[in-house]
């Protein structure tokens, strides 16, 4: 677990992946970015703070069979969606991923609802994965890499360091005091 956290800190195709075929890992990037963009305030973003490789690591060594098989196959139906746009413009890449983002981020509560139910027969074992819907399949996994992406951003050292309230060594206790005034502010960060 320690490897994966400081593997945050490194460029996102610096790697070979365990989980994501090579030529995923481009596609992927950008939905990570789209989830987890810088901010002009200075906070960095997914492809800055390297998560893919995380996230490729934590899916490779604490993910179970079941799951990785079913989010590659996921993966591999999203890839080939965007790959039926043809573009090679990275704007044009970022704004079909941003549209996507927003298609299944976004829905009303009927639509994820009937994909969660969807999803929750596939569990069951009473429909199997290549039976599934495409936008319940593609909802689990936009929903599933957020959670992923929010989780590695929340534990990544240099988010913790330099964003978040980190004291490695405790100091001393002080009881009932107020958010701002024991920390300025800012939420606990995760140790390593």
């Amino acid at each position: 677990m320690i490897g994966m956290l400081k593997s945050c800190a490194s460029a996102a195709y610096d790697f070979s992946p365990k989980f994501f075929l090579k030529n995923q890992l481009n596609d992927m990037q950008i939905l990570l970015d789209v989830i987890l963009p810088s901010t002009d305030d200075g906070i960095p973003g997914a492809s800055e703070l390297g998560l893919l490789k995380f996230i490729d690591g934590y899916l490779d060594g604490v993910v179970s069979e079941y799951q990785l098989s079913l989010l590659k196959f996921g993966v591999s139906s999203i890839i080939s969606s965007a790959k039926l746009q043809s573009t090679t413009d990275p704007i044009n890449k970022r704004s079909y991923w941003e549209t996507q983002a927003d298609k299944y981020f976004a829905a009303g509560d009927s639509k994820e609802n009937a994909w969660n139910e969807e999803l929750n027969t596939l569990l069951e074992g009473k429909l199997d994965k290549e039976s599934i819907s495409t936008n319940a399949l593609h909802f689990m996994v936009f929903q599933s890499f957020r959670g992923f992406a929010v989780y590695a951003f929340r534990i990544n050292s240099t988010i913790g360091k330099e964003f978040l309230h980190y004291a490695p060594i405790p100091g001393q206790q002080l009881g009932c005091v107020s958010l701002e005034e024991a920390t300025n502010g800012k939420l606990h960060a995760f140790e390593e």
